[in-house]
């Protein structure tokens, strides 16, 4: 076969997998490996591996991950063991997660998940395990596994949890996964790392790095920006309040000297239960998560939580600000003593 055919089945052959491919491969198609050694001092190929070439031009930051998973079974074609990725071995741990661009771990090493024993190579780092079809996805032509299963991963791999916590916040941050399937991922780990759930465990991490939900949104409830968009929004619910606290016999004076956590019971006991239905649910949770931009999706429900908890802490400064008139007739006096009225 002449020099110029061997070259074009060569290039026919790389460029149906990342325009790389294998002695064996070549060797199945009737390319020698004397053909291969030539085509190699001519420049046309590059040899990347043992047994393994490329066409200069697909030559990557790429091409170690790719060389790692074809010398996994390089007789095989790609399209060939794509078609079934689970059993042909999915990036994973490092790799995957610098695939996805989360995080910041070395991943110097490749790093592959198969489902049974692989005869293990110089350099790469196998895990065994078995995956659902669900946590594979496709990166760059690469199986890899998903953002939610690379997290679960590199926790149940001893990674420190504040690593893995920045790595969860990336992908929260990029949108690669939501919380729910996050916690899925994670729900077979919430026991070994002292967690009821899935989800306790995410908490947990994020609360590592200041981003869980119930930190960002007690953070923001709590907030200038908070206390100011729902009461400038909200003027309405406010008056209902003041009216509810209005219809207690407690002196005001009385209500200004409770304590945080005496006015917070005060205020669970005795006001809320005079609310008219739907006050709270009326403030608009989301409007006010979206306009502070936060780094990662808060929950509404975490939010408004939040909110009634902080209640308490800033209602007595709103009512001062609200304008006098806005009071209902009943507010502008209070009851002591024998329930005489106060001037």
């Amino acid at each position: 076969m002449k020099t110029v055919s061997v070259a074009a089945r060569v290039s026919e052959l790389a460029a149906r997998q990342w325009g790389m491919l294998t002695t064996a491969q070549a060797e199945a198609e009737g390319i020698t490996r004397l053909q291969l050694a030539r085509l190699t001092e001519a420049g046309v190929i590059v040899r990347v591996d043992r047994g393994i070439y490329a066409v200069p031009s697909a030559v990557d930051e790429r091409t170690a991950l790719r060389t790692a998973w074809l010398s996994l079974d390089p007789s095989e074609l790609a399209e060939k063991r794509l078609a079934d990725p689970l059993g042909s071995g999915v990036i994973s741990h490092t790799s995957a997660a610098a695939l996805h661009g989360i995080g910041d771990l070395l991943d110097d090493e490749p790093e592959i998940t198969t489902p049974g024993r692989k005869q293990s190579r110089r350099g790469i780092r196998l895990h065994r395990g078995t995956l659902d079809a669900g946590e594979v996805t496709f990166v760059e032509g690469l199986p890899a596994t998903t953002p939610a299963r690379t997290v679960a991963d590199l926790l149940a791999d001893g990674r420190d949890p504040s690593h893995v916590a920045e790595i969860a916040g990336d992908v929260l941050r990029q949108g690669l996964a939501s919380r729910q399937d996050m916690a899925i991922a994670l729900e077979p780990l919430a026991s070994r790392n002292q967690q009821p759930t899935g989800t306790a465990l995410l908490e947990h991490l994020l609360d590592l790095v200041g981003l869980s939900g119930a930190a960002l949104a007690k953070e923001l409830a709590a907030s200038d920006l908070g206390k100011a968009l729902v009461t400038a929004g909200q003027l309405s619910a406010i008056r209902s309040i003041i009216e509810a606290v209005s219809t207690l016999d407690v002196p005001k004076n009385i209500l200004d000297s409770l304590n945080p956590a005496a006015l917070a019971e005060f205020t669970r006991d005795a006001v809320f239960p005079r609310l008219p239905d739907g006050v709270l649910p009326k403030v608009d949770v989301a409007a006010i998560i979206a306009a502070t931009k936060l780094p990662i999706p808060v929950d509404t429900d975490a939010f408004r939580t939040a909110l009634s908890e902080s209640v308490p802490a800033w209602l007595p400064e709103v009512i001062r600000y609200v304008p006098t008139d806005s009071h209902p007739p009943s507010a502008q006096q209070t009851t002591i003593g024998d329930g005489e009225p106060s001037p």
